[in-house]
């Protein structure tokens, strides 16, 4: 297996704790989030509703929910890009049902600028 490569300079570190090792705060941005909201689709809705009917995870729905995350995990480094960020920690997750077929997927965290500590 190769070693892991340096992430490119413009990236984003995304952390669900506090702080990110080996770097220090030089300014604190602010709250940044990005939202998505999904719909199952009739043929997932449709192919879903009849799994649901069985034991076990319903995989129509988890694929869904999945790429949501993902979805509102992008919106949320693009979002922490446009204040000068690179990067946002802290980061959670929350979902709300809208009605019978709308998921809203929210991902959120505080935006820091951050420099690499020599210590």
């Amino acid at each position: 297996m190769p070693p892991p490569t340096a992430p490119p300079l413009d990236a984003v570190i995304t952390s669900s704790t506090f702080d990110v090792t080996g770097h220090r705060v030089e300014r604190h941005l602010g709250v940044v989030f990005g939202l998505v909201v999904r719909s199952m689709g009739f043929a997932k809705s449709f192919t879903g509703g009849f799994s649901a009917l069985r034991q076990g995870e319903v995989s129509q729905y988890t694929e869904v929910l999945e790429d949501a995350r993902r979805h509102a995990l992008d919106r949320l480094v693009e979002n922490a890009r446009a204040v000068g960020a690179n990067a946002v920690v802290g980061v959670r997750f929350d979902s709300t049902e809208i009605g019978n077929s709308l998921s809203e997927i929210v991902a959120y965290g505080t935006a820091m600028v951050l420099a690499p500590d020599p210590r």
